[in-house]
């Protein structure tokens, strides 16, 4: 797991948007190492990769909800300067 996801959140928007776009990043490969697996999948010679597709497919998703966090965040962040 990349460590910035095991501390607590930024407290600035710039810090905030700089993670999302290495969670982007992250998922993106997630995304394509999912897309690699199933195409590698030969159900003829009864090759699965069905362990490492769920694996991915939950990586990825654990990565959707700390991006989710970090745009709340930032919304919050907006709406406290407005006052």
């Amino acid at each position: 797991m990349r460590t910035f996801l095991s501390r607590s959140l930024p407290t600035t928007i710039d810090e905030l948007e700089a993670e999302i776009r290495q969670i982007d990043e992250w998922r993106l490969l997630c995304t394509n190492l999912i897309k690699e697996c199933m195409a590698k999948e030969d159900v003829m010679k009864k090759i699965f990769y069905a362990a490492e597709i769920h694996e991915l497919i939950q990586e990825r998703n654990m990565l959707e909800t700390h991006r989710e966090f970090r745009r709340v965040r930032i919304a919050r962040l907006k709406y406290e300067e407005q006052g």
